[in-house]
């Protein structure tokens, strides 16, 4: 219920796209993710946070993670055309088991 379904964002070539993803409560302690679809593979080029108000340092996409507001928080630097694509963010439980929770659409003009 707390979570949009699907977003579109759109960049300028060269500057930079932020996402943003609620994630349900009983999720805050879990391992959030953003990854790229390519193909009929849902998740490539994954990249994940782990704590809680830290930034990601690595991957193409850095990753902020705010458990008191249950609010993923993504920023794509120096965007160009391949960044045009669909990407998902998530969350993935102790046990590994991913659950997709907004659909984002990037279009990079």
């Amino acid at each position: 219920d707390c979570c949009e379904k699907s977003i579109s964002l759109s960049a300028a070539a060269g500057g930079s796209v932020n996402i943003s993803c609620k994630y349900p409560q009983s999720h805050s302690a879990d391992v959030k993710f953003v990854c790229r679809r390519s193909g009929s593979y849902l998740c490539a080029e994954e990249t994940s946070v782990k704590k809680n108000r830290r930034w990601s340092a690595e991957g193409q996409i850095q990753l902020y993670d705010d458990r008191e507001q249950q609010l993923l928080t993504g920023t794509i630097s120096h965007v160009t055309q391949q960044h045009s694509a669909e990407y998902w963010c998530g969350v993935q439980s102790d046990q590994g088991h991913k659950s997709f929770i907004t659909r984002v659409l990037i279009s990079v003009t």
